[in-house]
């Protein structure tokens, strides 16, 4: 689990890296923290979608419209949460960490 995270942080900065780079063309704090601060956030927010869908919140929404709009009978039939993958907490320790790293470093480019 922590080698996940790791991997996880390492390829969020090498990102951010490379996405200042390419939209402001210079890698300076202000671009980083401008990169990171959307990164993180698409991290934070995708990580808790999809625990919002694995906690089987739109399985029934989901049933109804294979109900309505599919020919597949009821054995076949799988919940929503059963098709996402199952573990987003590396991803949401990912962002949480690009998040407070833009906090440091916005800390430092203010003072």
């Amino acid at each position: 689990m922590l080698k996940n995270i790791l991997i996880w942080i390492s390829v969020t900065q090498l990102l951010i890296i490379l996405f200042a780079f390419i939209f402001f063309n210079q890698i300076d704090l202000l671009s980083y923290i401008n990169v990171a601060f959307i990164i993180g956030l698409f991290l934070i927010l995708t990580s808790l979608t999809g625990y919002v869908i694995k906690g089987r919140f739109f399985d029934v929404v989901f049933y109804s419209f294979q109900h309505v709009f599919s020919k597949i009978n009821d054995k076949e039939r799988r919940p929503l949460s059963k098709l996402v993958p199952q573990n987003y907490s590396a991803m949401f320790i990912a962002g949480l960490i690009t998040i407070l790293l833009m906090l440091y470093s916005l800390f430092l480019y203010k003072n």
